[in-house]
């Protein structure tokens, strides 16, 4: 069972675990501050045979990028949290990951319906946003949560669909607040979008060079491979620049030093934004063909193990066939019998069992005599 509860005129995403349903941009823009405080929600509940709760997930996403550490422990630890109200043995916060972010963790334990949960807190910084998963399942119990929120697919889906323009507003708001870390020690200190809103600027600090001792070409085209490199995640990721991208916009990076000194100026251009999609559906091509190259080739390993273990389980059972076929037989005179008769019983000749029989003399034989037939001679 999966909900989440949000209001009518929303698009739905949907896949095997659940629905995910946020409000389109026109919804938003009509309903600004009815998300806002809140953040899109998702809760996901698994339930035994009776009907009880057997694990659960819910993932909040909360406007503003908060210190994962500080978050969890006033959130969580701090049992503001309603899920966190009847919560005990709180761990130390420790550091994680999830979905390829860096991410801060703490386990404790629940007690509901008399049943105990193990529980875990995840939150990590993505875009302009903290994100808080909270995951619990039947203490003893093997978890299967791990699947829903271990691609975090849908984290885009979680959050309130944002314009250019109302998410430079929020995130103008969270950047006087926190220090947005971006890379190498670079940090974002402004974020604008022109007057004719064809152009987003990001105002970059960068301390550890200056003006006057970087070359600026070899900088702003090292930053542009950067960028290229890393686009497809932070464009999926990052709701300023996945709405950017998304109309269209001018990206202009804006590098200036600690005193305020402007380095360099890159320019992202709309038409490549479109490489940027293709660059990434090209490696997902690619992903695909190696991973159907590597299940043909784990396919055809094992055609060929299986065929070389037939082969040796034939050979095997054709030696056993043989030398049961090599063994002496007992063979007792009936009456009617005679030395031709028995030859040809067994597939040998006479003097294969005259030979075998040195008792044997003249061809005659005796009623109830017993005589050795050896057939591999002729195996």
């Amino acid at each position: 069972m999966a909900f989440v509860a949000l209001m009518t005129q929303a698009a739905t995403v949907e896949n095997e675990f659940f629905s995910i349903s946020t409000p389109d941009d026109s919804w938003f823009l009509a309903n600004d501050d009815a998300l806002r405080p809140y953040g899109a929600r998702v809760d996901v509940t698994r339930l035994d045979a009776k009907g009880a709760t057997l694990e659960l997930a819910r993932i909040d996403y909360i406007e503003g990028a908060f210190d994962p550490t500080i978050y969890l422990e006033k959130q969580v630890v701090g049992k503001k949290d309603i899920f966190c109200h009847s919560a005990t043995d709180f761990t130390d916060v420790y550091p994680s990951a999830l979905a390829g972010f860096e991410a801060q963790s703490v386990g404790f334990k629940k007690t509901s319906n008399n049943y105990s949960y193990d529980c875990e807190a995840v939150a990590f910084n993505a875009g302009y946003g903290t994100f808080l998963v909270i995951t619990a399942h039947r203490a003893g119990e093997p978890s299967l949560i791990s699947r829903i929120v271990g691609s975090m697919k849908c984290k885009t889906n979680i959050t309130p669909l944002y314009t250019t323009a109302s998410m430079v507003t929020a995130a103008q708001a969270v950047v006087a607040k926190h220090h947005l870390p971006i890379g190498n020690n670079e940090h974002l200190s402004g974020v604008e979008l022109a007057p004719d809103t064809a152009t987003l600027t990001l105002k970059v600090t960068v301390p550890y060079i200056t003006k006057e001792n970087v070359n600026v070409p070899a900088f702003v085209m090292t930053k542009r491979d950067a960028w290229f490199r890393q686009a497809p995640e932070a464009l999926k990721f990052n709701l300023l620049l996945s709405a950017a991208a998304r109309e269209r916009k001018l990206l202009r990076y804006l590098y200036v030093d600690t005193k305020g000194n402007e380095i360099g100026t890159l320019l992202i251009y709309p038409e490549e934004y479109e490489q940027v999609e293709q660059l990434e559906a090209e490696r997902i091509a690619r992903e695909e063909a190696a991973q159907q190259a590597r299940e043909e080739g784990e396919r055809a390993a094992k055609e060929a193990a299986e065929l070389v273990a037939r082969e040796a389980a034939e050979r095997e059972a054709k030696e056993a066939a043989r030398l049961e076929a090599s063994k002496p037989i007992i063979y007792e005179v009936k009456r009617g019998d005679s030395l031709n008769k028995i030859a040809k019983q067994f597939g040998v000749s006479v003097q294969d069992i005259k030979n075998a029989n040195p008792s044997i003399k003249n061809d005659k034989i005796q009623l109830g005599q017993k005589i050795v037939i050896i057939r591999n001679r002729y195996e």
